[in-house]
């Protein structure tokens, strides 16, 4: 038995060890934070975004069934295309098709300086009269390292591209559908990428978007490899097929996910653009809920015309928009950017063949409208259009197919401020056919899953 004496020598020594423990500890974790402060730079802020939970919606709900968002639109470049961005340039660096960031590839600069004072040109044509061929000259005016990013974007993802190549030290060309809001393209020219704006098509159309980055690609590397004394090196990025983008996410976003649910995700849903999101992230959290005895569901949230729906419900790519003439769009009818195709990529494909995806469901694009404003007013949530979407789904599968006590996450892709000349514009919505949530309030009501109907006065 333990002495009086004993006892009381012990419990100083006992005070001081948990004292220099809680000590260490806290000075650890400002070592850390101080650490994390003082990175300064764009790559360093990538990742590790919030998961919220919709704390309003999930009442609504009942039963117990919680929402939460994953808040990619925090990412500093305001959307999880950052991720698949650092990705993709670093493979390209490592496997050199791109030079090393900010390296001097070209000895003390002079072989690149002898490259930028001779225009580029390609065969007989001028570079005065022929669009892609001064795109070309601008982005080897701007390199800093001989290195050239091309990816054909509806525009996140080229953001995504454009600040990243900027800090390492590349230049970036983008090419756009026209179809997409302005405030794209102006964050795009003001991150100083090379812009080219094409009319929107389908991917068999070799005037494509995709196949217009693709080709501009090319012809760098075709011309620069005459020369012997040019560092000149372009990369196609390729995001659609590119595996380096569904790495991202099963590497990053969904360990993230795993942990900031404590391991308890039932259902996954959110929309496709490339598929690498819903491919890796599914692929993750599926995995992890195996290995715990349990099952977690991967829904697709789709867009009206795309084709993805019925690829993962029947195995056929198909949509019947597409038999129809009146299409608006070449690629899918719907007001939301940058979501929904016409195909299969390889990143989606890494989903659908390999069992990942277990459902899709149909969001309209009125839904998505009515779900936006009502997140503004309730949650606070400025979102985009594919964020809208995604919730609605959410919502959809969480009444649907969820039991009680269900945890459902979904994605905040980005932000309304990057849908203002669109999405969220009044008359372009009307334009579409679509009505105004706030004009008739009762009709916007109803139009929402009953558990969300809350009246407001028109404002």
């Amino acid at each position: 038995m333990m002495s009086q004496t004993s006892k009381n020598i012990s419990l100083p020594i006992i005070s001081v060890a948990v004292a220099s423990t809680v000590a260490i500890l806290y000075q650890r974790a400002r070592r850390r934070k101080r650490s994390k402060l003082q990175s300064n730079n764009y790559e360093s802020l990538i990742g590790e975004t919030p998961l919220v939970h919709l704390e309003k919606l999930s009442s609504l709900l009942g039963e117990g069934k919680n929402i939460y968002v994953k808040m990619e639109s925090m990412n500093p470049g305001g959307t999880g295309k950052d991720r698949a961005a650092l990705f993709m340039l670093r493979d390209a660096e490592k496997r050199g098709l791109l030079p090393p960031p900010l390296s001097k590839a070209c000895k003390d600069g002079e072989d690149l300086q002898k490259t930028k004072s001779q225009p580029f040109k390609g065969g007989n044509k001028n570079a005065d009269d022929d669009p892609i061929l001064s795109t070309i000259d601008i982005a080897v005016q701007r390199s800093k390292t001989g290195g050239i990013v091309v990816e054909g974007t509806s525009g996140s993802t080229g953001i995504s591209l454009a600040t990243l190549a900027a800090q390492r030290g590349h230049s970036t060309i983008i090419v756009m559908p026209d179809d997409q809001a302005k405030e794209k393209q102006t964050i795009l020219r003001c991150l100083g990428a090379v812009l080219h704006v094409v009319p929107t098509a389908a991917i068999s159309n070799p005037n494509q978007y995709v196949n217009v980055a693709r080709k501009i690609a090319e012809e760098i590397n075709r011309r620069y490899a005459e020369d012997p004394n040019s560092c000149v090196k372009a990369s196609f990025m390729n995001q659609f097929e590119n595996e380096a983008n569904y790495n991202a996410h099963i590497t990053t976003t969904g360990p993230e996910i795993w942990r900031q649910t404590d391991h308890k995700v039932d259902a996954f849903c959110m929309s496709s653009g490339t598929g690498g999101t819903i491919s890796g992230v599914g692929r993750y959290l599926k995995d992890r809920c195996h290995r715990h005895g349990r099952d977690c569901k991967i829904v697709l949230i789709d867009p009206p015309g795309s084709a993805l729906l019925n690829k993962v419900k029947f195995n056929i790519a198909y949509a019947s928009e597409q038999k129809e003439r009146g299409l608006r769009r070449h690629r899918y009818d719907t007001i939301a950017e940058g979501i929904g195709l016409d195909r299969i990529t390889h990143n989606f494909a890494l989903g659908t063949d390999n069992a990942v995806l277990d459902d899709a469901i149909r969001v309209s694009d009125q839904e998505a409208v009515d779900m936006a404003h009502w997140l503004l007013k309730e949650e606070g949530l400025f979102v985009g259009s594919s964020s809208a979407m995604n919730v609605f789904g959410s919502v959809k599968v969480a009444t649907e197919s969820m039991g009680p006590g269900s945890c459902v996450v979904t994605v905040v892709c980005d932000g309304g401020q990057r849908h203002l000349t669109r999405f969220w514009n009044r008359d372009f919505v009307k334009e579409w056919g679509l009505e105004w949530p706030e004009d008739n309030v009762d009709k916007w009501m109803s139009r929402l899953p009953a558990c969300l109907d809350r009246r407001y006065e028109k404002v």
